[in-house]
Formats: structure tokens, sequence, C-alpha cells
């Protein structure tokens, strides 16, 4: 090793230990600086501290963090780092800087050591460097012929353009997808007394009109507030003394309502426990509707009801696997057999009942359903690996999933596939014209597999594609958009991206950076609930402040407000 002692500029005892660095001259650190520097963030290397910032995290946001190529950033950069390394003193202004490089990358003398990788650290190591760099001395200028990293562009979003869609913190109350393409919530308080608000987000779900309850409306037990899916208008149901009744928002108007609190009818066809409670005495103890019906060994009715007034109850001598469910004037539910499982539906009309179907097959887990229309679909299959209980239902490695569709005419024949156990995330069913759709993604070696698997009353047909490069650590959203699919995550860096393309142009389409975390200025966005159609998907945030992210067939992202 050959040491130079020298003053120059710097007043630098500069070391020299590679062959990449002949003679070595009294500004070596220097030059090695501003070559690591405008390797590391390119012109934004000599920006105050914040915009540099800034650039560096969309640098390390358009890099991959893993399975780089080693001429990728920022392990490109390590030589320039090296040299750094090596031309500083151990003692004197610069030892700060080549303490820091030593503790941080691991630099050792005349070794290439130094290593760089793109990891959550790099940012706050980079701007300790920067600021050891400055009590050394060394200024930041652009060094020629160094290559600019590339940068993705700004987030859609950051905290300020986070905007809610409600004018004060309220909870969200069971947002919920109507035939029609239109999806409705409830915004309530959280506990006392209160009359909730309304919210109607258009098909598509680019558009949002929230009401609040009329005066003429009683306030009801917070905790007892729920939605009714209605096509003609928005209706909150709530314990009263007289028991559970809906409420039109806008006029107050009362009228009856049946079903379980996660189906409420006050227009249509219900299934409902048989018997009454004291609402009154419920009233007075756990302010819940579901504490108002009975048992279910009391069996089931049927109940007819038109414009908030319901007719007669009809006994069902059923037992169910579950709870039946309920479209247009059709009653759906699983029974077990001494051969099997046997899907049934009766039609109701007229206080009577009709058998529609009832056929065998491998329904094995819970129902999901989605209606668009006058189309109605079922397909029962249960969780995935990591999910409490969840077992593998269609032998080693697989789950279950069988498929019925009703269009108008009847019910087709059950048709049978299966869905990877192993399966880290999936869509709910999600209807279109000819059937409907399922997405699901899991984890694979340099990536993730996406499957799709598309039902017709014709049957079901799964195909997958892998997409290289994709690391999740949570997954927003994963669902069919028409022909499209999409898939939104949070990645090993903590940002929200999106991707939206056909199933098998997925593995090669470019990413949206939605939001970043909130150390760079994205939001705290919490829990999130989605919704999807053919025409787009809507993610409602359950903040303090809800806020609506539409998800657009192009691809496209906007924060919805009133």
């Amino acid at each position: 090793m050959k040491i130079l002692a020298g003053t120059g500029s710097f007043g630098l005892l500069v070391v020299c230990g590679f062959s990449s660095l002949p003679g070595c001259s009294t500004d070596d650190g220097q030059k090695a600086w501003n070559s690591f520097t405008s390797c590391l963030a390119g012109p934004a290397a000599q920006a105050p501290l914040a915009a540099r910032l800034a650039q560096l995290r969309l640098i390390q946001l358009a890099s991959p963090s893993t399975g780089a190529p080693k001429d990728a950033w920022p392990t490109r950069c390590e030589a320039s780092v090296n040299e750094l390394y090596n031309a500083l003193s151990s003692s004197g202004d610069t030892a700060v800087l080549r303490r820091k490089l030593h503790e941080k990358l691991g630099c050792s003398d005349g070794a290439a050591t130094c290593k760089l990788a793109n990891e959550s650290a790099l940012l706050s190591t980079a701007t300790e460097l920067w600021e050891a760099a400055s009590g050394a001395g060394l200024k930041t200028e652009a060094a020629p012929g160094v290559a600019a990293p590339q940068a993705l562009p700004a987030p859609l979003f950051d905290a300020k353009s986070w905007q809610s869609f409600s004018d004060k913190p309220l909870k969200v109350v069971s947002p919920t997808l109507l035939p029609d393409g239109r999806a409705l919530l409830l915004l309530k308080a959280a506990e006392g007394r209160a009359r909730p608000t309304g919210c109607e987000f258009a098909a598509g779900f680019a558009k949002v009109h929230c009401l609040d309850s009329s005066g003429k409306m009683p306030e009801l037990p917070a905790q007892s507030i729920e939605l009714v899916p209605d096509a003609h208008g928005l209706f909150s149901a709530g314990l009263t003394e007289d028991g559970l009744y809906a409420f039109d928002l806008q006029s107050g108007e009362r009228s009856e309502v049946r079903g379980s609190s996660k189906h409420l009818v006050r227009d249509g066809l219900a299934v409902d426990h048989g018997g009454q409670k004291d609402a009154k005495a419920q009233l007075s103890k756990t302010p819940d509707p579901k504490n108002l019906a009975p048992s279910k060994e009391e069996g089931y009715v049927a109940v007819q009801l038109a414009s908030g007034k319901a007719g007669k109850d009809v006994k069902l001598a059923i037992t169910p696997q579950g709870e039946p469910l309920t479209f247009g004037d059709q009653i759906a539910f699983l029974s077990a057999a001494s051969d099997g499982v046997t899907f049934n539906a009766k039609s109701f009309s007229h206080g009577k009942l009709k058998d529609e179907v009832s056929a065998k097959g491998n329904f094995a887990g819970p129902l999901h359903t989605c209606s668009k229309d006058n189309q109605f679909a079922i397909a029962a299959y249960a969780g995935h690996a990591g999910q409490p209980s969840a077992k593998a239902t269609g032998g080693e490695g697989k789950t279950q999933l069988t498929f019925t569709l009703y269009q108008g005419s009847g019910w087709s024949k059950p048709a049978e596939a299966t869905l990877p156990f192993d399966r880290s995330a999936e869509s709910e069913l999600v209807c279109s014209k000819s059937g409907a759709s399922l997405a699901y993604v899991r984890a694979a070696d340099g990536g993730v597999q996406v499957g799709r698997l598309d039902c017709s009353a014709d049957g079901c047909k799964t195909n997958e594609v892998k997409v290289p490069g994709l690391e999740s650590k949570w997954w927003w959203l994963v669902a069919p958009l028409g022909d499209k699919l999409a898939l939104m995550w949070r990645s090993s860096l903590g940002e929200t991206r999106l991707r939206v393309a056909a199933l098998a142009d997925l593995p090669t389409a470019k990413d949206s950076l939605v939001f970043d975390s909130p150390d760079f200025g994205g939001p705290a966005a919490g829990d999130a609930t989605a919704l999807a159609s053919d025409s787009g998907a809507l993610l409602i945030f359950r903040d303090e402040r809800p806020v609506a992210l539409q998800i657009g067939v192009d691809g496209g992202a906007h924060v919805v407000t009133r």
C-alpha cells in the first residue's frame, strides 16, 4: 500500500490501495465523492436535503429490491464508494466520513468490500453520509460521464390529496354492490344514538352522492344501525322500542324490514328465523339487531315485502348448512344428504314455494355470491393456507370450488374447479355478462403466480401467469375487472403499487405508484374493503375519516370525494 501525505485543497491524508487509483492525487476524495453521489442520486445529489430525499426515494422505488443484476442501482455505485473510502484519511476532517462508510456499508482497507443494497435503511444512510461529507469539507458536484439513475414519477396521492368523502370522523357500515353496478354504504357514529349518513357510488364508482338523514328519522342506537341495500333509495335499519325497522334517509319514513343483519330486505323476498323477541328488553341490554332474531332451532320463514310492508310468514321446512340466501324470488341453500351435499333453490310466489333445483355436487365451504342485472352466481369454496381452521378441500394443496349460475330460465349444472390452497389472497366472485370470475395470487420463486378462474353455465376455466419481480407484503386488491385483472399491493419498501392489465399482459405491464408510506409523505391508510365489477373497483379505506379510491379498467386511480 502506498501512502501519500499532502495538504492539497482539502488537507487530506490520501490512502491509496487500488490499482484503479494510480499515483493517487490529493483531489481523489473529492472526485470519488462526486462520482458516488452522481451515481446514487443523479442531479438531485446537489439539491437541498428534502428535495434530495424525495428524488432518492423515487429512484429507490424505480429499482428492484430483490433479484437485481449486478449493474443495477445501487450496486453499480459500489466501485465509486470503494474508491471514496480508500481515498479518505482515517484522521482529520475526513475521519468521520470514513468511519461512516465502514459502519454503514462495510468498507475496509484495500479490498472492494463496500456494499450497497436497495433496502429501507439506504436513504437514512445516504443522509448520514452527506452530512459527514459536508463536515469533511467535500462539495457535491456533478461527475462527468456518470449515468444518472432512473426514477419513478411522483405518487398519484400524498397525505394532502388523500381526501375523505366524509366531512367528519364516522364509521363505515356494510359497503354493498347492487346488481346494477352501484355501491351503497352508511356512515355512522361509533357509539351513542345517531342518525346515519348514506352514500351511493355510481356504477363504475367514479362519483359519489351522500345524503344525511332527515330530521324526521329518529336517532337510533349506533350499534344497531345497518344498511338496507335497496335499489330505490338510501335506507337504514335500526332498533326501536317496537323492534327493528327501516327508515328512508331522505323522508324519514318508517317501514318493515326482515332478514339477517347481513342481508336486510324492505322490498323483496327475505328469509328470517321464526318467532320474535322482546324488542324493549333487548334495547335495554345490547342494541344489536341480531339479538332480535330467535335461535336457529326455531326454524326459518320466508316473507315477501313490498314497499316496506311485510306479507305473511311462510314456514320453510329446510335444514340448511349455513344461512339461506335470497336472489329475486329465489331462495338458495345447501343441505346435507347421506351421499353428499345438495344445492337447493326454491322460488317463492303468492305465499307458496316451488322447487326449482336440487343438485348434488362437491360443495365444500361457505357460499360466495354475486349478481348482475337478473343474473345470480353462487360458488362454494373454503379458505386458504394461513387462515384459521382452513383445510385443503380439493385434495393435497388444493381448494375445491363448485359453481352454479341462474340466468332467468333456471340454474346451471354445478361445475367444479380447484384453487391453490397456498394462495395468498383472492377476490370475491365478480359477475360478468356471461357468468362470474375470481382472481387469486400466490407466492412463487422470484415473483408471484396470478390466476384467474372464469365460470359460465358451460363450466369453469383457470389460467395462470407468473409475474416476476413482484414482491408483496400486503394485498389491497386482487380482482377481475372485465377482461382485465387488477393488482394493488404494498411492497417490501412500504409503497403501494397498482397494475391493471389482461392476465397474459400482467408480467410486462407497468406499475403505477399509488401512494408511498407515511414516512415519505404518503397517507396513513387503514384497512380497506374492496368491491369490484366488470367496470371498475372501489376500495373503502376505513380510516378515522374514510377514503374512497376508484380503480378504472384503464388502470387509472382517483380519490372519490363529494
